[in-house]
């Protein structure tokens, strides 16, 4: 079973898949992690973000273990994803990512897993249509708003 949990940033929809993926015993994509992980793959072999080719090279070779690295929640790796988030080439080579952990997800901390949780932009559009279940999470601006300066301020 596919889960796809869209909507806009710093709505929830991380916190609700999360959780809702470790209540199901499903694997969980936070989506909106692979580009910042391409990112901090770049930066880390001394390269540049802005070079399409490579960052189409690191997309295709993205090891996923890069997700959980609180290193892609920098400013650097932010500014870098989105160079990189750019190219066309990324953003296939993602696109294939996102849709093979939904279609074959990995085994979770507990074992084998009966479904994935992605959580992102358009999973339930484009990445994941099929999705046997689709929420959209929201939340009004000012809420959004105090929750990502929370997150800024936690983070320094």
């Amino acid at each position: 079973m596919i889960i796809a949990i869209d909507g806009p940033a710093a709505s929830g929809k991380g916190t609700v898949a999360r959780r809702l993926a470790e209540h199901l015993n499903f694997a969980y994509l936070d989506t909106g992690s692979l580009y910042r992980a391409v990112a901090l793959s770049v930066i880390r072999a001394g390269e540049d973000p802005g070079d399409a080719a490579v960052a189409a090279r690191h997309a295709r070779a993205l090891d996923p273990n890069l997700t959980e690295d609180p290193a892609i929640r920098t400013a650097e790796s932010g500014a870098a994803a989105s160079k990189v988030a750019a190219v066309p080439k990324v953003r296939a080579a993602l696109l294939a990512f996102q849709r093979d952990f939904a279609a074959r997800p990995p085994n979770g901390p507990n074992g084998p897993v009966s479904g994935a949780v992605l959580d992102g932009r358009d999973i339930g559009t484009v990445v994941c249509p099929e999705a046997e279940r689709k929420i959209f999470v929201t939340a009004d601006v000012e809420i959004r708003a105090t929750r990502r300066f929370k997150e800024l301020l936690g983070r320094g």
